[in-house]
Formats: C-alpha cells, sequence, structure tokens
C-alpha cells in the first residue's frame, strides 16, 4: 500500500486534520510521527528513517508553530534530509506569508495552501498520484498473460511480468505532473508551486527570497 510521510508539529490541529481529510477515501496511507515535547516510547531514528525511507513521497507541514519550536523544527530539517530521492512537498498556510523562513535544501513541489474545501480536493488529487493500488494487479496479469503465450511457462511468466513493469513506468507511476515549474532567481532551485490565481507571490523554501510567479493557475480557492 502506498504511503506518504506527514512532517508536522503535533499543535498544528487544523492544518494536520484537514491534510488527513484529504486522505480520506484514497488507498494512500499517512505516516506521522508525533514526538512533543519528548520522542515517545517506542519511536526512534532509524524508524522514523524507515518510514520515510518505504514512503512514496514527504509532506511537510510548515507553520508559524514549527517556526517557535525549535526541537521540531530540527526534526523537520532532519527528516527532508533522510528523504533521499523521494518527493518533497512543502505545505505553507496561505495567510503565513512573510513570517515564516525556514528553509528546505531540497524540494520538489512548494504549496501555499489555505483551509478551503477547493484546496482539500486538490490536496487529494495530489494523494491520488501516489496510489500504487493497480500495481500488484497488472503485474499478476502481464505475467500470467506471458505464461499463458510462452512455452516455457516461467520464462513466459517474466516476459509478461516486463511488459507489465514497463507499462506501469509509462502510465501507472508517473511523476505528478500538477503545479507550475519555477526556477529560483536568487538560489536558481528548481520545483513546482502551487498557488490561487490571484496571487503570484510565494517563498522560495530554499533559500528564503521573495519570488513572484509569472504565470497563473486555474482558480483554487477564494482567499
Amino acid at each position: 500500500m502506498a504511503s506518504i510521510f506527514i512532517s508536522h508539529s503535533k499543535q498544528d490541529n487544523d492544518a494536520k486534520h484537514f491534510l488527513l481529510e484529504a486522505f480520506a477515501g484514497t488507498k494512500v496511507k499517512p505516516i506521522l510521527e508525533e514526538f512533543e515535547p519528548a520522542v515517545p516510547s517506542g519511536v526512534s531514528a532509524t524508524k522514523i528513517a524507515n518510514d520515510i525511507k518505504s514512503a512514496n513521497a514527504v509532506f511537510v507541514l510548515l507553520s508559524e508553530t514549527v517556526q517557535q519550536l525549535a526541537h521540531t523544527r530540527d526534526w523537520i530539517n532532519w527528516e527532508c534530509g533522510t528523504a533521499v530521492n523521494k518527493d518533497i512537498w512543502i505545505f505553507e498556510p496561505f495567510e503565513a506569508h512573510g513570517r515564516i523562513n525556514i528553509v528546505a535544501p531540497r524540494l520538489t513541489h512548494f504549496v501555499r495552501y489555505s483551509l478551503h474545501d477547493s484546496w482539500r480536493n486538490y490536496i487529494r488529487t495530489i494523494i491520488d498520484c501516489y496510489d500504487d493500488s493497480h500495481v500488484f494487479p497488472t503485474l499478476a496479469g502481464t505475467a500470467g498473460t506471458g505464461a499463458a503465450f510462452g512455452k516455457d511457462p516461467v520464462a513466459g511468466a517474466l516476459v509478461g511480468l516486463s511488459i507489465g513493469v514497463a507499462g506501469l513506468i509509462l502510465h501507472g507511476m508517473a511523476k505528478p505532473t500538477l503545479g507550475i515549474g519555477v526556477n529560483c532567481w536568487n538560489c536558481k532551485s528548481t520545483y513546482k508551486v502551487h498557488l490561487p490565481t490571484d496571487i503570484g507571490d510565494f517563498r522560495c523554501a530554499t533559500c528564503n527570497s521573495n519570488c513572484r510567479l509569472a504565470l497563473q493557475q486555474p482558480k483554487l480557492a477564494t482567499v
């Protein structure tokens, strides 16, 4: 089952519940580790690292709360650094623009969102991009097809399996194509941003520079 690791502060209840509502009805599992003010029994850096390694992506919920909690901020920075070869989505509240300066050395998406139904639906679309529930049925079906047509059942199954894998790479396992690609004028970092139509400003989460989006997306929310 696909999963997404959520890096956050447990004190941000509204944002956390809003995000979990977006997961409802999907086939992607949210993974949350909460350890404020201290790491609970049974949770260690090794467990968190393994959870991130097994996840399909990492969602980072930044906020003014995280900004003020050095312990949480340090853990979130560590979790981002642990997410090797993973899509990292930075989520920041729309109204917190200019009040957060936490940097992430690497990210793939920056989302300036609001607690509106339209944004919840949009985030659900993002989550659905990581749904891999179709993988095993597809692989099983193509393996069976190869075995049926091959003289050697094992060799035929391997041929069918390779066809299935190729099909998944082309169709079922594509990276999310949402958002608009940007290149920061200051640090030259490249990633995608997700903003309301009438708002072009966003913070580069890599160097903390203020940027403005020239192109605009279809309207997502009324702010």
